[in-house]
Order: structure tokens, then sequence, then C-alpha cells
């Protein structure tokens, strides 16, 4: 059996290798080829474009990237009309994977999209496509299923596949151990940086997160920083204080034992909040990017962890509010206020629990299969 995997971020390959293993157990031959990023390449993919080539957001950022991403597109089009898989499999990454879901259509090839495109926030006419391109759509969100079901759109909720990975990443943690290897003392705060998987918004939001915790290094001497660096990124290290410590391939063991997180939206939210780690998000775009996300979204939140709890569990400040002081002021209140830090670990806790129980890459394996006609 051959399949077509494709996904653009790191999230998405996370969630992709793990499906790729959990096929595996069904199907010992399995071939794959497509996109993705070390995770899927050390599951056996054949890596057709490299990630780290389209590992960029934002409106205007894309924009500015289209000539190489129109060469990816190219090639990944190219391999999936020669490549005759038996399903194609696309992991989030809507810009580019609906366009392939056209091409898998018209070459008349069985379609998965898991991680379904968040056409609930913005961009509902997208519901349209996953409509006409794909055969099913599994769904990590639990109100997801109803609203893509209500649209016309075969969808399953097969629960989060974090909740798996942040499982056992929970029950194999050796605090002591991982400190040391890390280079932290546990007996001091630790605050953890995540400034997104993607080279632009390392651009835009690690200055930012630089100078706000330079203002909490003078201001909490004890407190310590680590700074998690996505696996998307190229492997040259930005230049950074000597009080901030660069983390590469351990972020969710030195996520786990920090004090707090300051973090992006995105993926890393769901993962501090199944890690109940209390954290506040930051984020800066460009603004013309930002000025057209606010036209074309219709949510209250960019943190997922607030749009899961329907409430502002998460303290989250955006473009000229994400100023250092403001940011050193929440994250400062978050390690001095031992009740409030616990509050938000009670709020996190809850919110883990609306993502489903451990299985996702399981169900998602059957259910491929059943879309491939071999289940």
């Amino acid at each position: 059996m051959r399949i077509f995997l494709s996904t653009a971020d790191a999230s998405g390959d996370m969630h992709a290798a793990a499906l790729l293993e959990a096929l595996r157990k069904r199907c010992a031959s399995l071939e794959a080829f497509g996109l993705g990023g070390k995770a899927l390449e050390a599951m056996g993919l054949e890596a057709v474009v490299p990630q780290s080539e389209l590992a960029v957001a934002g409106l205007v950022e894309i924009a500015s990237s289209l000539p190489r991403m129109l060469r990816a597109y190219t090639s990944l089009r190219r391999a999936l009309r020669d490549g005759s898989p038996d399903l194609v499999v696309l992991v989030d990454s809507p810009d580019l994977n609906l366009p392939l879901a056209a091409v898998a259509r018209r070459l008349r090839r069985p379609v998965l999209y898991y991680v379904a495109p968040q056409v609930w926030a913005w961009r509902r006419g997208r519901v349209r496509k996953l409509r006409r391109r794909v055969d099913h759509v599994a769904v990590i969100f639990p109100f997801e299923e109803a609203l893509l079901r209500e649209a016309g759109v075969p969808a399953t909720f097969v629960g989060h596949p974090l909740v798996d990975r942040m499982t056992a990443v929970r029950r194999a943690l050796q605090p002591e151990r991982v400190a040391q290897e890390l280079g932290v003392d546990r007996g001091r705060p630790l605050l953890g940086l995540l400034p997104g998987s993607r080279r632009n918004e390392i651009a835009r939001n690690l200055p930012c997160m630089l100078e706000t915790a330079e203002l909490l290094h003078h201001a909490l001497p004890e407190l310590q920083f680590l700074l998690f660096l996505a696996p998307t990124l190229s492997a040259q290290t930005p230049e950074l204080p000597a009080y901030v410590r660069p983390v590469r391939d351990r972020t969710h063991e030195g996520m786990a034992i920090s004090s707090c997180l300051i973090s992006a939206p995105g993926t890393a939210t769901i993962e501090a909040a199944l890690l109940e780690v209390p954290l506040i998000v930051a984020h800066t775009a460009h603004p013309l990017s930002f000025g057209l996300a606010q036209r074309l979204t219709r949510v209250p939140s960019a943190c997922m962890v607030n749009l899961i709890a329907e409430a502002g569990v998460v303290p989250e400040r955006l473009q000229r509010m994400a100023r250092p002081a403001t940011l050193a002021g929440l994250l400062a209140q978050l390690l001095q206020n031992p009740g409030q830090a616990q509050n938000m670990r009670r709020d996190l806790a809850r919110v883990a629990a609306r993502l489903g129980p451990p299985g996702a890459s399981e169900r998602v394996a059957d259910l491929a299969l059943e879309v491939a006609g071999r289940g």
C-alpha cells in the first residue's frame, strides 16, 4: 500500500508521524511519500520537498514566499500524479493541502483530511472545498464534527493526538534528570519561551520575548530561561543573552518542568494545557496580516485554549498590546502568586479533559484504511 502524506508545519509533522506509525502496525509493507519534517522522515517518509522550505505563516508573509511555495507545490503535485498512491492523507496546512486535495480528486484518489481547516474561525468558504474534494475529515476538536456534518462534509471526531503524546511525556518525566541535562536548577523558577515554529514568527515574536526576559532577569534574578526552538527551523541558533539557554528536540520535557511559559498562539498552547503548565500568549504579526485576519476571523480569541474553555483562561496580548513591560508583569504574577498559578492549572486541566481520550492516532489509522477501501 502506498500513501501520499502532506503536512507543512511542525505540529502536523508530529501528528502525521504518529498516524504513520499506527498505520504500519496494520500494514507492515506500507510505503509513504510526500511532504513532512524530521518526525515523518524518521518514520520512513520519502520526502519530496523539505518541510523547512514552507515554514511560513501569515497572509502577507506567505505572499512574499510565493515563488518558493509554488515550486514546492509543483513538485508535490507531480509526485502525487506520478506516485499512484492508494490513499492521500492531508494533515492541516489548508493553504497547501486543499489545492492538493483538488489534484487528488481529479486523479480519483481517496482523500482523508486530518486536522481540519478552522472554518469555524475564518474563511468559511473552505467548507465547500472540503465537501467537493475530500472523502472524509478526521477532526481533533469535539465541536468540529457536528459543524462539518451539518455542512455536508463527512467528519469524525477522533480526539486530539497530543493527548497521547503529552500523557506519555508526563508519565516518563524525570524532572531532576531533565533539569540537569538541560542545565537548569530545579530549586529555582523557570520560564519557557515559545516564539513559534515558523521563521517569520521567530523574527517577529522572539525580540519581544527576549526583551520581556531581560526585564524579568533584572526584577527576578533567580529566574531561569529556556528558549524552545522548533525542528522546522534551521539549525542556526539566534543570538541570545547568556541567561537564555536554547533547547532543541526536548521541548515537551522542558515545557513540563517550567514554572510558566510565554507562547505564540498555536499548538504549543494545547501542549501547555495538557501538561498543566501556566502560560500567557503573546504574538506580533505583520500589520497587514493582522488587519486582514481581524476582518476575516469570527472568534473572540487567538488562543485555542480560551476557545475550548469558552473563557479567558490564558491572558493574551497581541500586536501593540504585546509590550515587554506588560508581558513581564503578567508573568511575574504567575511566578510570584502560587494561588493564581494553581487556579490556571485547574482551568487547563478542564480544557484538557475536553480533548477526548487517548488513542487518536489509532482511530485515524482505522479511518484511513476505511477511506482507502481496506478497512
